[in-house]
């Protein structure tokens, strides 16, 4: 089996209202960048490149124009010797960044190619399903645009993922201090004291403000602070671990075993949060996950994007290890972006539903889904 080519597709949809703000910035359309590699056995694998600012198509352009006619003629079976191609071919100036989100893409391709060829689901090429449905956890609560109250706003939201059956949720943070506490104080005060909270700054703050946030949240009983600080700041990041009293998490903004190498030797965080979208794939994210297992730190991966994303992730949480393996494990969670999108799980003639706080994960061949590519059409970008 050989590789024929390489097709991506940009995705744009506005968010008619809907427009919702976090820590650094305001949007009001989502965008996503997707590839599909073809082979000379009329198997195709789908992969997402992971988008979070900026055009969709300079990702889209890396994967189709950068990378893409190095594939050519390659045998999709040789994952590893194609990563390490790609990498070593663009390590100059690509080692982070956009360039490693569209090898993620790539990469993450590949092993659904190398899961239909064999008839297998990719987990059962990583090693075998530790659990075959995800805890899942709602990530939302982003500061909503054009409401009355805030507050009141964010509170009515959280409720909803109460009643669905969410286990926990994740409200975004990093405004300022005072604005933060109250949204910290108003949603635990709706959601009672049985929920998972977590929140995330999107690296807003220095030490000094994130530990005096840390500090107020005390009382709200938070589960974890994520990217408190900036993702090169490992030395603000220890310094907030050394003084907060909740789990402190990072790592979506971390790239390939040698971004992470010192995230993890140092111990900057309690929980590791890679994405598969971005990080270089699932040919890298086992290497991480063995880097991070050595180290018996946890991995609770970040997941973003369209429901092709969302089907690689689920694949990878299936072979999740436990961190650390005993009788009873810890269950990990997953993380189940409902905030607003107009296009993010029609992708997909397979759809995603949760049941009882639960995902179910594909059993299917390769990822598990197939490109609806009508759908795809009418948000071409």
């Amino acid at each position: 089996m050989r590789i024929t080519g390489i097709e991506t597709h940009v995705l744009v949809g506005n968010l008619e209202g809907k427009s919702f703000g976090w820590s650094q910035r305001v949007t009001g359309t989502r965008q996503a960048a997707l590839c599909v590699i073809s082979t000379d056995a009329g198997i195709q694998g789908l992969g997402e490149a992971f988008y979070f600012g900026g055009p969709a198509t300079v990702v889209s352009t890396l994967m189709r124009d950068g990378l893409g006619p190095l594939l050519l003629g390659c045998d999709p079976m040789d994952t590893s010797v194609i990563w390490d191609r790609l990498y070593n071919w663009t390590r100059d100036q690509g080692q982070k960044g956009l360039t490693i989100s569209a090898l993620s893409a790539i990469d993450i391709a590949l092993w659904d190619i190398k899961g239909q060829a064999l008839g297998v689901p990719v987990y059962t090429l990583l090693g075998g399903a530790y659990r075959h449905k995800a805890r899942v956890y709602a990530t939302g609560l982003y500061e909503p645009q054009g409401v009355p109250s805030i507050p009141a706003a964010l509170v009515e939201e959280a409720l909803g993922y109460k009643q669905a059956g969410f286990c926990g949720m994740k409200l975004k943070v990093g405004y300022d201090l005072r604005t933060d506490l109250s949204y910290i104080r108003a949603i635990r005060e709706a959601i009672g004291p049985n929920l998972l909270l977590m929140v995330d700054a999107n690296h807003a703050y220095n030490a000094s403000e994130a530990i005096r946030l840390a500090r107020g949240m005390e009382p709200y009983d938070v589960y974890w602070f994520e990217e408190p600080v900036p993702p090169e700041d490992l030395d603000g990041y220890l310094e907030v671990k050394r003084h907060a009293a909740m789990l402190i998490a990072g790592g979506e903004c971390e790239y390939t075993r040698y971004g992470f190498r010192e995230l993890i030797n140092r111990r900057a965080v309690d929980v590791l949060q890679p994405d598969l979208c971005a990080c270089g794939g699932f040919s890298e994210m086992q290497k991480i996950i063995a880097m991070a297992a050595a180290a018996n730190l946890p991995v609770i991966p970040h997941v973003w994007g369209t429901s092709v994303g969302l089907s690689a992730a689920l694949q990878l949480f299936a072979a999740l290890p436990h961190f650390p393996e005993r009788r009873f494990p810890a269950e990990p969670l997953f993380e189940y972006d409902r905030s607003p999108h107009p296009f993010r799980d029609g992708v997909t003639r397979e759809r995603f539903a949760m049941r009882d706080g639960y995902l179910e994960i594909p059993d299917r061949p390769g990822l598990g889904v197939t490109l609806d590519l009508d759908f795809v059409r009418r948000f071409a970008g």
